[in-house]
């Protein structure tokens, strides 16, 4: 979206003209010559747009094509990368269809041959990338093969230009500070050059005080006890509460013996379980957090309603079908005193966000983690010195990502296959086939690194024992929406005193507007008439479904809804949220971009951390190399948190430094 005037499309609704869609000339030239709903025609066919009958892959360009489905992209190098764009959503599917079939035995060889091959460019990838050539000293090879067209996985940013301001917001993964204690965490976060303290926006002394949370996370249940956060509730009649939860529910229009029993789950204590972690864990793992607090706790059943968009914004479903122990590992409510160390029984117990509790963001999310580590691979990727701020405000050098007799070869747009091992023995190697534009290509590598999701690994992955398979099998998925709106003010949220905002029903279920990082030159001003986001984490989870099906119904919900309808949906509650307050759609929003995520987060239900009939849990059984293969991945540990990939990449590739 642009705020240029145009002339009202005839396609748009008179709803449509009133929410100021007619305004945006980045993509109603195009709604009359491009069919609308072709997300639909993803989710039973094969992929469209063969070239050669291999799916066409995206390539980094200026300015990409506007499609129905990926909508307005924002501008910069991610403008070609805001989620799963239509072209990667139609090669994964791709290879989901074996579409590739015979094809692949005839892929030419490149001839080239890698010390390793690290498939997935994810914290777990690059990390692992980074693992391995720390440790070899940058002397041992390195490709790293990733589908998307830049590499960093859900780490990515949008970025618009709004009255001559620039302006980054987070397409995924978020919340990302300076690792705690010593290790090789901390040591990574300071070799590849991230700082460890940060300045952020602020009012003016003249302006009303305001408590902004720094991350689009953390004040959604940890620490959701401030003044400047609003509750919306449509019944009985339309209103705002001020902090709810520092008020003991207080207009709130929950029966008595509901808020009874919410406060109960926030505050109250358990007895102390007696047994051993190992012997709590196991517990827990046999039940739904539901049952625990239904059940277990004998909490009403809304408040596990209560907790579902939260629970499923944070990992991946709602309390139904999740396993108790994800919630307790998250530090959710309703165990206080039952097991939990006196660090996280502490950040348990308190709901308030204080000054240390505000959390770290960098602009674009944990994007400025990755391009540090991009940048320590290859030295050429990004404009500039190695320095924080020339880091994350320049702009990635696409032709050196891949440049020949670098230590590490970064090749984005290329959808990983099929991976066929060769002999045993130390002359050895793997075989990998991949498409890239349009194109079957071969190379070979001594090892292998699979850091991408096990979803991708089972289709590809040639004479899979049936015991890997079976176990890859353990991990459902489901889907995200992230949504950053640029605003050319935000006087109606200043005018509520809100920063952050809850509600339920219609999209989404929360808001919020971080104050910017401030990085270098990039210091958007923090004031209400001056531009700055709105991001929405929309989860997708599905009450009443089993815990595969709700992956299934989710994803097909957010892959068959165009740009436009969700553009509108997105406008609509922005007016239900702030109309009365001032919000104008037609003045107020300048661009929307989604970033669809269709299989965000790992779906660890009961029984997932336990092992089976004497035998591993599927996530150990994956955690052993199989031939030259080793796999690193989140989902391994069934929540997708950007630590936990780095120590599950950091694994895989320390597995396959022994093999060399």
């Amino acid at each position: 979206m642009t705020d240029a005037s145009h002339t009202p499309d005839p396609e748009l609704t008179a709803e449509e003209r009133d929410l100021g869609m007619d305004r945006d000339i980045t993509r109603r030239d195009f709604l009359n010559t491009v069919a609308l709903g072709t997300g639909a025609a993803l989710l039973g066919t094969a992929a469209p747009g063969l070239v050669g009958k291999l799916p066409a892959q995206p390539s980094p360009a200026p300015a990409p094509p506007w499609h129905p489905f990926t909508g307005y992209s924002g501008i910069g190098d991610y403008a070609r990368s805001n989620g799963n764009t239509w072209d990667v959503v139609s090669a994964g599917h791709g290879l989901r269809d074996g579409t590739y079939g015979r094809a692949m035995a005839a892929a030419p060889d490149t001839g080239e041959v890698y010390d390793v091959v690290i498939v997935g460019g994810g914290f777990a990838g690059t990390i692992a990338a980074y693992t391995f050539l720390k440790a070899t000293d940058r002397k041992r090879t390195c490709l790293l093969l990733d589908n998307h067209p830049i590499i960093g996985g859900e780490a990515k940013r949008n970025e618009f230009v709004v009255r001559g301001q620039r302006l980054i917001g987070p397409q995924g993964s978020n919340e990302g500070g300076v690792p705690r204690g010593d290790g090789w965490l901390k040591d990574m976060w300071l070799d590849i050059g991230l700082p460890t303290e940060f300045e952020y926006g602020a009012l003016r002394p003249d302006r009303r005080p305001m408590v902004f949370p720094r991350t689009n996370y953390q004040w959604q249940l940890w620490s959701d006890d401030f003044e400047s956060h609003g509750f919306f509730y449509d019944t009985p009649t339309p209103h705002w509460v001020r902090n709810p939860w520092g008020h003991n529910l207080e207009g709130t229009p929950y029966p008595e013996d509901v808020k009874r029993d919410l406060l109960r789950w926030r505050d109250e204590r358990v007895e102390p379980w007696k047994g051993d972690a190992e012997s709590l864990k196991l517990w827990l793992d046999t039940m739904t957090y539901e049952q625990y607090l239904t059940n277990v706790r004998k909490l009403r059943p809304e408040v596990s309603r209560y907790v579902d968009p939260i629970y499923a914004s944070g990992i991946g479903l709602g309390a139904d079908v999740l396993s108790a122990y994800s919630a307790y590992s998250v530090s959710l409510p309703g165990f206080v005193g039952l097991g939990m160390d006196k660090a996280r029984e502490e950040f348990t117990s308190s709901h308030k966000l204080t000054d240390a509790r505000l959390g770290n963001s960098f602009p674009g999310g944990n994007d400025g983690i990755q391009r540090c580590i991009v940048k320590w691979l290859n030295p050429e990727a990004i404009e500039g010195t190695a320095e924080f701020t020339q880091v994350h405000n320049n702009r990635i050098r696409f032709d050196m990502l891949d440049r020949p007799n670098t230590p590490c070869r970064m090749r984005a747009g290329a959808m990983v296959v099929r991976v066929v091992q060769g002999a045993e023995g130390p002359t050895g190697t793997a075989t990998i086939t991949y498409a890239k534009d349009g194109k079957l290509q071969t190379v070979r590598a001594r090892t292998v690194i699979w850091a991408a999701a096990s979803w991708t690994a089972k289709h590809a992955m040639e004479g899979l024992p049936e015991d890997y398979r079976t176990a890859m099998d353990s991990f459902p998925r489901s889907p995200m929406l992230s949504v950053n709106v640029a605003l050319d003010n935000w006087r109606f949220l200043y005018d509520l005193g809100y920063s952050a905002c809850s509600w339920r029903g219609g999209f989404g279920f929360t808001g919020n507007m971080r104050p910017n990082m401030y990085v270098g030159d990039y210091r958007p001003p923090l004031d209400p008439d001056h531009p700055n986001l709105f991001t929405f984490y929309v989860p997708f989870n599905q009450y009443g479904l089993s815990l595969v099906d709700q992956g299934k119904v989710g994803r097909q919900k957010l892959l068959s809804t165009s740009y436009r309808d969700y553009e509108t949906q997105i406008l609509k509650q922005l007016v239900t949220l702030f109309g009365n307050s001032g919000f104008d759609p037609k003045r107020d929003v300048v661009g929307i971009v989604l970033n669809r995520w269709g299989h965000a987060y790992c779906n660890a239900g009961p029984g997932f951390y336990t092992p089976r009939n004497g035998n591993p849990t599927p996530a150990d059984l994956l955690r052993r190399p199989w031939g030259r293969v080793t796999f690193g991945h989140s989902e391994l540990n069934g929540n997708q948190h950007w630590p936990i990939a780095a120590a599950e990449g950091h694994r895989a590739a320390q597995q396959v430094i022994t093999m060399l």
